[in-house]
């Protein structure tokens, strides 16, 4: 995120690595997101695909489905994109190997495929540790 642009936080909210509560959470943040006052350059159908793969990843990768564990879902835009940023309370990962699978394109290996969908529609990060996915997702002008 560059330094000149204006930051304005839309949501942040945490949720339980609950398997039964999953489909619900994911549901409710689209909604939230959508009714925002910011436009995406993506269709609602997108948004909640790229969701839920990353948080199905999140609660199943990072909190192994621990439902006293959870993730942190912040939503934050800037002039030109959104940064959808969901944390989970894991070790974290070597993300190279799944940047690698994105740059080749390997969508029949065995990890990375709910990445490669997600990069379908958003520009993907993670912070260091490998623990938080960055989805930047264009605002529509």
């Amino acid at each position: 995120m560059a330094q000149h642009e204006k930051t304005s936080i839309i949501l942040n909210e945490s949720f339980p690595s609950d398997q039964s509560k999953r489909k619900e959470i994911i549901d409710s943040l689209c909604h939230k997101i959508i009714k925002s006052p910011v436009p995406m350059a993506i269709t609602p159908e997108e948004l909640y695909l790229s969701l839920d793969e990353a948080i199905t990843n999140a609660m199943e990768h990072g909190n192994r489905w621990d439902p006293r564990k959870t993730i942190n879902v912040t939503v934050l835009a800037e002039d030109d994109e959104i940064h959808i940023l969901i944390t989970d309370q894991g070790k974290g990962f070597d993300t190279s190997e799944i940047e690698a699978q994105l740059n080749n394109r390997d969508i029949l290996s065995n990890r990375g495929r709910g990445i490669y969908i997600i990069n379908q529609f958003c520009r993907i990060s993670w912070n260091k540790k490998g623990n938080q996915i960055d989805l930047h997702i264009k605002r529509r002008a």
